[in-house]
């Protein structure tokens, strides 16, 4: 988890995107995105320009950076895919599946929101720093909260996550279906 803060401190400090919605800031390894146009997946490179719509895949023994114009830097870990989706101000990022740490530049206003989608749950922030995974198997999700609070809804409850606090949401395993 140190690893993770310490890489992303960088980002945070990055300037302006200048009418992009994202910015693939670095890349190691495999990481590779889709344009919501596109059926394919092409491989990326460190400045790569994202935007609204757009899949990101990060595989394995890699890893991925990204700014959100001037709201917001993502670290993914290996074996994560997701969707940047919503517009600026309303930013829904949806996790198919992975790992990742999000850290909010400054309190969001009463008219922003910044969500994070997964199979198992939905996470409302309002300004902080938190990690999160997405288990690819039995769409489980875990939260932990740094700073600020995320309000964490799942099955029909929401979970205030508090600095220090982690929140498991139970998934569900696939299961196959008769012929």
């Amino acid at each position: 988890m140190r690893t993770l803060a310490l890489l992303l401190a960088p980002a945070l400090c990055v300037g302006p995107a200048a009418a992009k919605d994202a910015v693939l800031v670095k890349a190691q390894g495999k990481v590779s995105v889709k344009a919501e146009v596109t059926e394919k997946f092409i491989p990326a490179k460190e400045g790569s320009v994202l935007l609204y719509g757009d899949t990101v895949r990060v595989g394995k023994r890699s890893v991925a950076q990204l700014t959100l114009g001037q709201d917001a830097a993502i670290l993914l870990r290996e074996e994560t895919e997701f969707l940047i989706g919503g517009s600026a101000g309303q930013t829904e990022l949806d996790f198919s599946f992975g790992e990742f740490l999000i850290g909010l530049r400054k309190k969001l206003t009463k008219k922003q929101s910044f969500r994070v989608r997964t199979p198992a749950a939905v996470a409302a922030i309002r300004g902080t720093l938190f990690w999160g995974r997405s288990d690819k198997k039995d769409k489980s999700s875990t939260y932990a909260g740094f700073g600020g609070k995320v309000s964490v809804e799942a099955q029909g409850k929401t979970v205030e996550v508090l600095p220090g606090k982690t929140v498991i949401v139970a998934g569900y395993a696939r299961e196959k279906a008769e012929p």
